[in-house]
C-alpha cells in the first residue's frame, strides 16, 4: 500500500509541474491587447497616462495650515474614453470614522483635506452634487464631457489642511520642522490591468502613481526656514542671501561642501532673504510623486557628487544638529551607496538630479527624498539610509504598484543593499555604537523570514498587498521576498542574475511592470522556464524546511536522500565532517527541487565521515533538528 501511495504522489508531482503557470485573466487580457507580452517586454501597444502639475503652496508655520492651488493637465494616453476622474485626497485619512489600518487617537483627528474650489476645463464643479463622491481617500467626479482616447483635460483645484503630528510617514516633528507628503490632490492611476485604481489609503499600503511633471512653488514665512524637495531648486538667487548663495552654488557645482547649521543663525546672519518670506521654486520631471520638508534649525550639508555613468546628483542631508546620523557622517554613507548602486548592484546609476536624507520620523521613501528617524547604532544608520534610498529604483524608477504587489519594491529595497550593509561595517567611526546582530544582513534576513514562515501569517506573495494586514503584510513584502530574490540569484548564478536584473530595469523603468512582467523577463532572458519557481514561492502555501532522510556511504561515495518537507525550493548545502574534524562542503542550487520534493545527492568524500550536516546560516530551515545525521561505523 505504501508503494502505491508513493507512486501516486510522484505521478501527481510530475503532472503539477508540467502544467502552465497560473495567469490571471486581467494579465491575459493585457497581453491579448498588445500592451504586455509573454516574454516580459512592454507590448507594441503599451500605454500609460500622465499629468503635469503646477502648484503654489504655502505652509503657515504659526498655525501649521497648508494651503495650495494646483493646475493639473491630465493626459489620457489610453485607448479608452474616460467618463470620470479619480483624485486622491490622502489627508482624509485623519477624519474621524474613516477606515484605517491602525488607531491614531482622537488627538490626531482632523477635517481632512478641505477643497474650496474645483474646475474642470474652466467649468466649476459643484462638490455637493451627485456627480461628485468622496469615499475613503478618493474623490470621484463623473464627467459631463468624456475624455477621449489621446485627449487631455485641465483641472484647477484649491485646498487646505492642518499638518498633524501623527500622520503615517509625514507630519510635524516640532513646531517648525515638517515632512510634507500626501499633501496635494493627486490623480489616481488608470491602467491596462484594473482601470481606475480605487484602493483606499488606510495607512499601510503605499504608492502607485503615474509618471508626471511637477512645477512647485513653496512659500515660507520664517527667517532661515529651509525647504528640501523632490527635484531641483530653480531660484537660489532669489532665496539665499549673498554669502550663502555663493556657498550653495559652489556645493551644487561639486567644488566645496555647502554646510550650515541653521540652529546657530540669527537675524543678523540670515540664510534666506526677506526674513524668510520667500518662494522656493522646485521642478521635477517624470517622477511619480512630489514631497518636501522644512525646518529653520536643522544642520544642512550639500554637495554635487558622482552618481555613476557620467552623471552627478545634488546630495543633501538635513538633520537635527545633535543627531547620531550626523556624528556617523550619514552623508558619506549615502555617497558610498550611490557608488554601490552604479558599480556593484544593480549596476544602474542613480537616475535623478537630487537626493535628500531628511531627519523626520520612522523611515519612508519619496522620489529624491527619504524621511528617516535618527538612529542609535552604526549598523542601523547604514541599514535605514540604504533601504530607503534603494526605493529610488523600486517603486519610483520602475513605477511599481505596491498597493497590490508590495514585495516588488519593499523586497528589493531589503535585498539590493544587503551586501552594502555588511561591507559597511569596516567603515564605522571610532565613536560609533555597534549592533552585531545586523553585521551580516543576509543571515539576519533569513532569521527574519523564519519568524513567520509556516504560520497562518505566511500567505502566498501574489495575494494583493491591500488585502493583507501585518504581520502577513510585512512578512510577504519584506523578508520573504528578499529571501526569494537571494535564492534566485544563487540559483541562476550572480553574474547571470545581475545581467537579467539590469535588463528588467531597462525594460520597465518609467513604466508599470506587473509581477508577470518580472517573471517573464527573468524566464525570457535566462533562457530557462522558471514557472515552477514562481508557482512555488509566489502562488502556493509552503515554507523552507529540508530533512536528511538517509545517508549511505560506500568507500569514498556518499549517497544522501533529502526530503523537502516545506515544499519551497531552497539551496542544498551539505557538510561532511570526518573523524579527524576535517570538513568538506557540497552546494547545489534550488533548481534541484524542480521536479519534486525528494532528492538523492551523491558525493565523493574523503576520510571516515562521522557526521553529515544539512544547511547553513544562509539557507532557511524551519525545523533544523532533522538536519544532522551521525554515521555509525562497525568496528573492524
Amino acid at each position: 500500500m505504501k508503494k502505491l501511495l508513493l507512486l501516486f504522489v510522484l505521478l501527481n508531482t510530475t503532472v503539477l509541474f508540467s502544467q502552465e503557470m497560473f495567469v490571471p485573466k486581467e494579465i491575459e487580457k493585457s497581453v491579448k491587447n498588445g500592451v504586455r507580452t509573454e516574454n516580459g517586454l512592454p507590448g507594441n501597444k503599451y500605454w500609460q497616462n500622465s499629468s503635469d502639475y503646477k502648484i503654489d503652496v504655502k505652509v503657515d508655520s504659526y498655525t501649521q495650515v497648508l494651503s495650495g492651488k494646483a493646475e493639473i493637465t491630465y493626459y489620457n494616453n489610453s485607448p479608452d474614453e474616460l467618463d470620470k476622474l479619480v483624485l486622491r485626497t490622502y489627508q482624509d485619512f485623519s477624519i474621524a470614522g474613516k477606515s484605517r489600518d491602525w488607531e491614531i487617537g482622537n488627538d490626531n483627528f482632523s477635517e481632512g483635506m478641505k477643497i474650496s474650489s474645483m474646475k474642470i476645463n474652466g467649468e466649476n464643479v459643484d462638490l455637493k452634487s451627485k456627480s461628485v463622491s468622496r469615499a475613503g481617500t478618493n474623490l470621484t467626479v463623473k464627467l459631463n464631457n468624456k475624455i477621449g482616447a489621446g485627449d487631455k483635460t485641465s483641472i484647477t483645484i484649491e485646498w487646505s489642511f492642518k499638518i498633524l503630528k501623527n500622520f503615517p510617514r509625514m507630519g510635524m516633528y516640532d513646531s517648525t520642522s515638517y515632512m510634507v507628503a500626501y499633501w496635494y490632490p493627486q490623480m489616481a492611476v488608470y491602467d491596462d490591468v484594473d482601470g481606475w485604481d480605487m484602493t483606499d489609503y488606510k495607512g499601510q499600503v503605499e504608492f502607485y502613481n503615474d509618471f508626471s511633471n511637477f512645477d512647485v512653488s513653496i512659500t515660507t514665512d520664517r527667517r532661515n526656514m529651509c525647504v528640501w524637495a523632490t527635484g531641483v531648486l530653480q531660484n537660489p538667487d532669489y532665496v539665499f542671501n549673498e554669502k550663502f548663495l555663493q556657498e550653495y552654488k559652489s556645493g551644487a557645482e561639486g567644488k566645496n561642501f555647502f554646510t550650515v547649521d541653521c540652529s546657530k543663525l540669527n537675524k543678523e546672519n540670515q540664510l534666506t532673504k526677506n526674513d524668510g518670506n520667500v518662494i522656493w521654486h522646485y521642478q521635477a520631471l517624470a517622477v511619480p510623486d512630489f514631497a518636501f520638508a522644512m525646518s529653520d534649525h536643522y544642520y544642512w550639508k550639500m554637495k554635487s557628487v558622482d552618481a555613476g555613468g557620467g552623471k552627478s546628483t545634488n546630495l543633501n542631508i538635513a538633520f537635527r544638529p545633535e543627531a547620531n546620523a550626523v556624528k556617523y557622517d550619514v552623508f558619506n554613507v549615502a555617497v558610498k551607496l550611490l557608488d554601490y548602486f552604479a558599480n556593484t548592484f544593480p549596476r544602474v546609476p542613480y537616475p535623478y538630479p537630487s537626493m535628500t536624507v531628511f531627519n523626520g520620523d520612522g523611515g519612508m521613501e519619496f522620489p529624491m527624498m527619504v524621511n528617516d528617524d535618527d538612529t542609535q547604532t552604526w549598523e542601523s544608520t547604514v541599514y535605514l539610509t540604504s533601504h530607503e534610498m534603494s526605493h529610488t529604483f523600486f517603486p519610483f524608477y520602475m513605477g511599481i504598484n505596491e498597493r497590490k504587489y508590495a514585495w516588488m519594491d519593499e523586497g528589493w529595497a531589503v535585498y539590493l543593499p544587503q551586501e552594502f550593509q555588511t561591507k559597511m561595517g569596516r567603515f564605522a567611526p571610532d565613536n560609533a555604537v555597534r549592533d552585531t546582530s545586523r553585521s551580516d544582513s543576509r543571515a539576519a534576513n533569513v532569521k527574519a523570514y523564519l519568524r513567520n514562515a509556516g504560520t497562518l501569517n505566511d500567505i502566498p506573495m501574489l495575494a494583493p498587498s491591500s488585502q493583507l494586514r501585518s504581520p502577513s503584510y510585512r512578512h510577504s513584502a519584506y523578508n520573504k521576498s528578499a529571501l526569494v530574490y537571494d535564492i534566485l540569484r544563487e540559483m541562476l548564478g550572480r553574474e547571470k542574475f545581475d545581467g537579467i536584473m539590469k535588463v528588467y530595469i531597462e525594460r520597465w523603468n518609467g513604466k508599470h511592470p506587473t509581477p508577470y512582467d518580472f517573471f517573464n523577463t527573468f524566464s525570457d532572458v535566462s533562457g530557462e522556464n522558471l514557472d515552477w519557481f514562481w508557482e512555488k514561492w509566489f502562488m502556493e502555501y509552503g515554507y523552507a524546511d529540508l530533512r536528511i532522510s538517509s545517508v549511505m556511504i560506500n568507500d569514498n561515495t556518499a549517497e544522501i536522500t533529502l526530503m523537502n518537507k516545506g515544499g519551497m525550493p531552497v539551496p542544498v548545502v551539505l557538510s561532511f565532517i570526518d573523524t579527524d574534524g576535517n570538513v568538506s562542503v557540497l552546494e547545489r542550487s534550488a533548481t534541484e527541487w524542480k521536479n519534486g520534493n525528494t532528492l538523492v545527492v551523491k558525493a565523493n568524500v574523503k576520510g571516515k565521515i562521522k557526521k553529515v550536516v544539512l544547511g547553513n546560516k544562509y539557507v532557511p530551515d524551519l525545523y533544523p533538528e532533522d538536519n544532522e545525521m551521525e554515521i555509525k561505523w562497525k568496528e573492524q
